[in-house]
């Protein structure tokens, strides 16, 4: 995809996002919004861990711009999980103030290319969903 068309639809979906995110129950948001942007981040972080994969610098822009865009996303969420979706505790606030810290984190290691700084980002990130998710994901 050309930059100017990926650019053009993270600009919506971020737009898009912000609202919807507004109307939307916890596990709505995290079944349209944060799962296909944490995948991306994660997708990405295994690409470019020096440890795992290729150097960072073979990594496409268009790729970075991606996770650059997902990353992105997960902070417009992780802003609502501390606004109209929160619930009460401070394990809920530690959690959500985690998930936007790393989210940040990974945008900005994107930005810099940093390949070793967003692998760290993206492993930091995976943990704080998956503790997040021990305490509040309903067991089906």
């Amino acid at each position: 995809m050309k930059r100017s068309a990926l650019l053009a639809v993270a600009a919506i979906f971020l737009a898009t996002s912000a609202v919807a995110a507004a109307t939307m129950t916890v596990q709505q948001e995290m079944k349209a919004l944060v799962e296909p942007a944490s995948n991306t981040v994660f997708a990405l972080g295994g690409d470019v861990d020096p440890a795992n994969g290729p150097d960072a610098a073979k990594v496409p822009e268009a790729r970075w711009q991606q996770g650059m865009l997902a990353a992105e996303a997960l902070q417009t969420v992780a802003a609502d999980l501390n606004g109209s979706q929160r619930k009460p505790g401070s394990e809920w606030d530690a959690a959500a103030k985690d998930f936007a810290r790393l989210a940040a984190d990974a945008q900005k290691a994107a930005l810099k290319k940093d390949g070793a700084a967003f692998s760290t980002a993206a492993n930091a990130l995976a943990d704080t969903c998956t503790a997040c998710h021990t305490k509040y994901k309903p067991k089906s």
